[in-house]
């Protein structure tokens, strides 16, 4: 016979008074004795220590099932749809919600009707489903759907052979490929398949954790890596993911709001108690989540640093090239325009030169018609501008738009677009083209954020010394300096002769240009060196090819970072509204220079042509805006002090000296915001956690034990003063004082079940320890009627309370 178990001290309990344990039956000598434990009613037959019969008073029932019942796993597949649709909502940064949503629609609902179909027929035969059939039939529906929807093209939406390679290879290359592409991404299947792919999987998976376990938070593990890569990958998509966040974080709760014990008590009183705890969770994952990295467009860790797009160098003629045989046939159609507003359309921009020719140092890469922004830009006022286009004799590559579009959208036509981050040119394909394609047929709609002039800003704005917009070749292929550099610096001296600010030496530089040379549209093209050199010196007469071009190399001389941009002058009689046909003849050419804090600025040097009475136009292509800051700067005193220039080291966009990001007091507040809510989950959690390791014990024992001091918590919230010093009989003698009714009736036999389990070394069987928490939820919910709300949560919150569960928790 194995001895007696060792006895187990309980907090809060000191044996009764009696020589042996009261299961045990009295001395043959003593009359009145009680009859056997056989005897006694709800003991099992052969007592004894190791009987494990329940105490007198206490109904013995067979172990409840610990999984769920159906019907609540059933009922918690609702939220779990939701936390699946905001993780998947994540992704709304990569693609925008349009095509995006009916992707999710089907992506969520797919395996879970997959996986819900096949656990009700093997629930129905008597069964436990396995998990392989699951997982096997998930996947083949995943390609049926797939390849019907994304990659319908493919073999008629079949899924042959071919469509399946086809989805596979556009699936493994899809992050790369989001990756290498300034987002939204283009809406096409092999871009949208690892959205698919990703929340079909955790559909998948979190179905079945909902459907063949009971833990409340466990289904809803799987949309977090799905919601991770959602992060990783939006980085520099637009819009926020703050809202997805606090939804998922809404619905995560009411997922484990459904599955956890307090959905036992009643839908109603599970919806008033639990309901206003999922409101300040997700208010607070509301409030908080824009800290959070990657959560906001707050420069958070961006995996594009690492994987760098393969560089694209665009293979067109350079339209500066072209220039001539635009303006020797002016009446070539080349598109068609409709915009709200006039503006010169910008077709590419040519920032290097090597003596001969200007050339693009555009780097190409995919985009879905986002151009990201300027970089070292400050926004000020801007006039937003919508232009519909369509081409018609336009070569190249290029796409003009005005100024730097922020959008573009392709309306008709198959092209995809590329886009150059630094400049914001837009242009067809990949860059392979040659100057020979045209883009017949084509239309898009561009919308531009047009920056207006402002004379404070322009006046004293410093530039980059950068020396990539600077350098200019001083030397030949011998080794000899370059004559005609000299020439440009000292006419660029002449030219700019009293200026104090690099806005005023470009603009007396400009108005030099415009007052001593002579537009003629059959001038000879070129601009290198010896064509610039011929045309200030001695022609004096060009197109704005030269103008443009001498323009920016002898503001280089001056230390000016400029480039060249080539483009279409707007219509000089100002309409809008109606569709404008751009011609060969409105061909224009302008220099730009790159201010700090500002950006790139467009200088108008060529002037317009003669009138038939002998005065001239304006200037050609500079808007009226802008010439009215020219003049409203040219009419201020200039300061004698000089400027001081900056370097290009403040890649954030703000101007130096300048402070950023929000007071300190925001951070303090959101800090002591975030310790209160920790605090208040911690002494949600503990109690939680505690009761859950008492009735989750393996030993019945522990469990009997358990039940009773949770019973001995319980009573503290009502009176029953906190020591240890309180013997069993005492504890239920004051329960039953001051709950009474059928609540109380069973403690005085509980009482004496847990000195015979603590001191007397008995040991239960699985039905006593069920029916000793069952007890325990019994006197639960009479306290909780008793007790009011405000006060239990504040007895919940004070710091003794929350020591004493944490000590009863470690010993456990």
């Amino acid at each position: 016979m194995s001895p007696a178990p060792r006895a187990t001290a309980v907090p809060g309990l000191r044996p009764a008074g009696h020589d042996g344990p009261s299961w045990a039956p009295p001395r043959p000598d003593a009359p009145g004795s009680a009859p056997p434990p056989a005897a006694v009613p709800g003991a099992r037959d052969g007592g004894g220590t190791g009987g494990g019969g329940a105490p007198e008073g206490v109904t013995a029932s067979p172990t409840a099932p610990r999984r769920l019942p159906l019907t609540r796993r059933l009922w918690s597949l609702l939220p779990l749809a939701g936390v699946l649709a905001c993780a998947g909502l994540g992704f709304h940064r990569v693609f925008g919600p349009a095509p995006l949503l009916p992707v999710l629609a089907v992506a969520v609902v797919g395996p879970m009707a997959v996986a819900t179909g096949l656990f009700l027929g093997q629930s129905r035969k008597g069964r436990q489903a396995p998990l392989w059939p699951s997982l096997v039939l998930g996947c083949v529906v995943w390609l049926v759907v797939v390849c019907a929807t994304l990659f319908r093209d493919a073999a008629g939406g079949l899924p042959t052979g071919g469509a399946v390679a086809k989805a596979a290879a556009a699936l493994l290359d899809s992050p790369h490929a989001i990756l290498t592409t300034i987002l939204p991404a283009p809406a096409g299947g092999e871009y949208l398949v690892l959205p698919h792919a990703v929340v079909w999987l955790a559909g998948l998976a979190a179905t079945e954790l909902a459907l063949r376990t009971r833990g409340p938070l466990l289904p809803a593990l799987p949309a977090v890596p799905a919601f991770g890569s959602a992060l990783v990958l939006g980085v520099d998509g637009p819009g926020s993911n703050t809202l997805p966040a606090a939804g998922l974080v809404a619905c995560t709760a009411l997922l484990v709001l459904l599955r956890s014990g307090a959905a036992r008590r009643g839908t109603v009183r599970m919806l008033g108690t639990g309901l206003p705890v999922v409101a300040v969770v997700a208010l607070a994952a509301t409030l908080l989540g824009p800290r959070l990295p990657g959560l906001s467009a707050r420069e958070p860790f961006d995996l594009r640093q690492d994987v760098r797009p393969p560089t694209v160098r665009p293979q067109s003629t350079s339209p500066l090239d072209q220039m001539s045989a635009w303006m020797q046939h002016p009446e070539t159609r080349l598109f068609t325009a409709r915009t709200t507003a006039e503006h010169n359309w910008r077709l590419a921009v040519l920032d290097r030169y090597d003596g001969v020719k200007w050339t693009s140092g555009a780097e190409l890469a995919r985009s879905g018609g986002r151009v990201p922004p300027e970089r070292g830009a400050v926004s000020g006022r801007r006039e937003r501008v919508e232009q519909h286009v369509t081409v018609q004799n336009l070569p190249g590559i290029w796409l003009p738009a005005a100024d730097r579009p922020a959008s573009v959208e392709v309306t008709k036509g198959s092209a995809r677009l590329a886009v150059d981050p630094a400049s914001g040119v837009v242009a067809v394909g990949k860059g392979g083209a040659t100057g020979s394609r045209t883009n017949r047929g084509l239309s898009y709609t561009a919308v531009s954020q047009v920056p207006v002039p402002e004379a404070k800003r322009l006046q004293y704005a410093a530039v980059h010394e950068s020396s990539a917009y600077t350098s200019l070749p001083r030397t030949d292929a011998a080794g000899k300096p370059v004559k005609a550099v000299e020439t440009f610096r000292q006419l660029a001296a002449i030219a700019t002769s009293g200026s104090s600010y690099p806005y005023q030496q470009a603009y007396e530089l400009a108005t030099w240009l415009r007052e001593h040379y002579r537009f003629d549209p059959r001038a000879v093209p070129g601009h290198a060196y010896r064509n610039l050199e011929f045309f200030l010196t001695t022609g004096k007469h060009g197109t704005s090819e030269q103008f443009a071009a001498s323009f920016a190399v002898m503001a280089r001389t001056l230390g000016l970072p400029t480039r060249v941009a080539v483009g279409f002058r707007a219509d000089e009689d100002g309409g809008k509204g109606g569709t404008r046909q751009v011609r060969g003849q409105d061909a224009l050419a302008w220099p730009e220079v790159r201010f700090q804090g500002v950006g790139w600025v467009p200088f108008y040097p060529t002037p317009g042509q003669t009138s038939q009475d002998g005065s001239t136009v304006p200037p050609a292509g500079r808007p009226k805006e802008r010439e009215k800051a020219d003049r409203d700067i040219a009419e201020q005193p200039r300061p004698s002090v000089p400027p001081v220039r900056q370097d290009d080291t403040d890649r954030s966009g703000r101007a130096a000296g300048s402070g950023g990001g929000l007071p300190v007091w925001v951070y303090a507040l959101s800090a002591a915001l975030l310790a209160a809510v920790a605090y208040c989950g911690f002494a949600a959690w503990v109690p939680y956690v505690t009761r859950r390791r008492r009735r989750r014990a393996r030993d019945p024992g522990q469990r009997v034990l358990g039940a009773w001091q949770q019973i001995v918590d319980r009573l503290t919230e009502i009176g029953l003063p906190a020591t240890a010093a309180h013997t069993a009989t005492e504890v239920a003698s004051f329960g039953a004082a001051r709950i009474g009714g059928s609540g109380s009736e069973q403690l005085p036999a509980l009482a004496r079940l847990v000195n015979e389990v603590g001191y007397g070394g008995r040991v239960p069987d699985e039905a006593t320890a069920e029916a000793a928490w069952r007890h325990c939820d019994a006197i639960e919910q009479v306290v909780t009627r008793t007790v009011p709300r405000r006060e239990r949560v504040r007895r919940a919150l004070r710091p003794l309370t929350l020591l004493r569960h944490s000590r009863a928790g470690a010993r456990q």
